[in-house]
């Protein structure tokens, strides 16, 4: 190698490397002035729904494990498939449908239902035991809390079993509803924490909800109320929750500590 073309080669790594560092400098940059905050979000009057499971019966066991599923719940006190008044002025996503019920089928993400008592499909599901968990939400998909708005199914498909889950639901128990999915737009500011909470109370001395964004702890959540995420970036985030009792032990259950994935942008 002559000493001409060994000066240039080494002169077009040096540059390289300082590119790289620049560019890594840079990224770096962005991302620690990024900063993440759990909010409470704006309270609104929740209205006095009621919301009860029709079918399938409690214990009911469905024979044919090859046919989809049909729920049918009866929602009063609040009219599913109307927008809540200013509903597009909050900031945040919400569905063009208007009000619905979330249903969430074991640990799944929730199914929207939009229509009040007919079958809804939550389709085929797999021999043995499943529990339904439903409550309506407002069309920003906030979850509806007011007394008797909650329900719970267990069934069976193809035969019954002795099988058990874990979670007992006559316990203290939290039900995962958002953030889920993917989040474009303007949707990205402020992305909605909702969650619902049964035969508990969130208080500094009693029971209380822990948060990890990425694995980052926030602030334990003491009062049952939906909440902003800000400071999101573009990307791929986990959201984590925790139930814990009084004394600060995670309450059993894998209800009670949920895991969800989100994309931002």
């Amino acid at each position: 190698m002559n000493r001409t073309f060994r000066a240039t080669f080494l002169l077009l790594i040096s540059a390289f490397a300082l590119a790289s560092c620049s560019k890594q400098g840079a990224q770096t940059s962005v991302d620690t002035t990024r900063h993440v905050e759990l909010v409470p979000a704006p309270s609104v009057p929740y209205p006095d729904a009621k919301l009860a499971i029709v079918a399938p019966r409690e214990g009911e066991v469905l024979k044919n494990p090859k046919d989809s599923v049909f729920i049918i719940m009866q929602v009063t006190g609040t009219e599913l498939g109307t927008h809540t008044d200013a509903d597009s002025t909050r900031g945040i996503a919400y569905s063009k449908q208007g009000q619905h019920v979330h249903v969430i089928v074991d640990e799944k993400p929730y199914m929207a239902d939009y229509k009040n008592g007919q079958p809804f499909n939550i389709g085929v599901l797999p021999p043995g035991m499943h529990t339904v968990r439903a409550f309506p939400s407002f069309s920003w998909h906030e979850s509806i809390k007011s007394p008797g708005a909650f329900a719970t199914r267990t069934f069976f498909v193809g035969q019954e079993t002795k099988a058990s889950t874990g979670n007992n639901l006559n316990g203290p128990m939290l039900t995962y509803s958002r953030p889920k999915g993917s989040y474009t737009g303007t949707e990205d500011s402020s992305v909605l924490l909702d969650f619902y909470v049964s035969n508990a109370t969130l208080d500094t001395n009693s029971y209380k909800v822990k948060v990890w964004i990425d694995g980052a702890a926030m602030p334990d959540i003491v009062k049952w109320q939906p909440y902003y995420i800000r400071g999101l970036s573009s990307g791929k985030h986990t959201v984590r929750l925790q139930l814990t009792a009084p004394d600060g032990s995670p309450v059993p259950g894998t209800y009670n500590s949920p895991v969800e994935e989100i994309t931002i942008g």
